[in-house]
């Protein structure tokens, strides 16, 4: 340690002149003649009175109090009073651990659906006018007025189903015939639909007709379009409709239909051949209707297949049917 203190000249020479407190310029003994034990002697008060600083504290305990500094040596020199010990430093505590991340929980499985019971059109109709024999044009249509020319029951003339239809293709359970403005004579045959006709030979009727077909693919072809047969009023009396994933050309606006929930069958890779509901709307009124189901809705019978996705390069037809009660 360093010490730096003056020391009294009266005891390094002799007691010829008076003792005075301090010599300024350390008398004119030199430093070095001074005997080492009077220096021991002259620290030995401040050395032993003053107490040590604190130790500092580790991270469990506190540190050693410090001298409280109050106590001085014999000498009040510059560097004689013991410099108060500070208190020992805390240790720091340890950080606290970070808590894990909460997991993910698993998602639920997907229920399986029971296995489909109905896998086609439980109903029929077809349209063809005496022009057509043997191939159809991409695009037919006609709108306006026609007179009721003939009804029956059974299968239907004209080889009808052969050539244009909606749905099932099986024989019609009743038919009429009716003559457009243009003179074309056209065959209605329906299947499904009710037992009875609504309408009679001569009756003056409105016959809306639009078909368009398509060939997305070699040995596919798709059929969009529809048959209105409307009474003297404006009502529609029979509709029938054909979609495979393109809006109907020039369709009504009563009668639409669309999707529902899945209610039977299971998808692969390739195909999805789950069924929906058919959710059917008639002037504002809605109804859903099984898969190739049917229903009673505002004054109408109607008979509907489903909605079905692509499967491969095709989409499965959705048929649609009509008759008023």
């Amino acid at each position: 340690m360093n010490l730096h203190m003056r020391t009294n000249t009266a005891i390094a020479t002799s007691a010829k002149r008076s003792a005075r407190h301090f010599d300024r310029g350390f008398g004119s003994a030199p430093w070095s003649l001074v005997p080492a034990v009077v220096l021991l002697v002259a620290c030995s008060s401040s050395l032993s009175n003053s107490n040590s600083q604190g130790t500092a504290g580790s991270g469990n305990n506190g540190g050693d109090a410090g001298g409280t500094g109050s106590e001085c040596g014999g000498w009040t020199g510059a560097g004689n009073c013991a410099v108060a010990g500070g208190a020992g430093t805390g240790g720091s505590g340890g950080t606290t651990g970070t808590g894990g991340t909460t997991g993910i929980g698993g998602t639920g499985g997907t229920a399986s659906l029971p296995a489909c019971t109905a896998n086609g059109p439980m109903f029929g109709v077809c349209f063809v006018n005496d022009a057509e024999t043997g191939s159809l044009d991409r695009d037919t249509q006609t709108s306006g007025a026609a007179t009721i020319a003939a009804v029956g029951s059974g299968d239907a003339p004209a080889s009808c189903h052969s050539l244009r239809g909606i749905g099932m293709s099986d024989p019609s359970d009743w038919w009429f015939q009716a003559r457009a403005a243009d003179n074309r004579l056209w065959t209605i045959g329906v299947r499904g639909l009710g037992d009875t006709p609504p309408v009679r030979e001569g009756d003056v009727v409105a016959l809306d007709v639009a078909w368009h077909l398509t060939y997305p693919v070699p040995g596919i072809t798709e059929r969009n379009g529809f048959l209105q047969l409307s009474d003297a009023a404006g009502t529609p009396v029979l509709w029938a409709g054909s979609s495979t994933g393109a809006a109907i050309p020039n369709a009504p606006t009563w009668i639409s239909f669309r999707s529902g929930d899945y209610v039977c069958g299971s998808a692969d890779p390739l195909c999805d051949r789950r069924q929906r509901n058919v959710i059917a709307t008639v002037n504002a009124s809605s109804t859903t209707l099984p898969p190739y189901g049917a229903g009673s809705l505002d004054g109408y019978f109607l008979q509907v297949t489903y909605l079905a996705p692509l499967c491969g390069d095709y989409i499965p037809p959705f048929y649609a049917g009509a008759v008023r009660l």
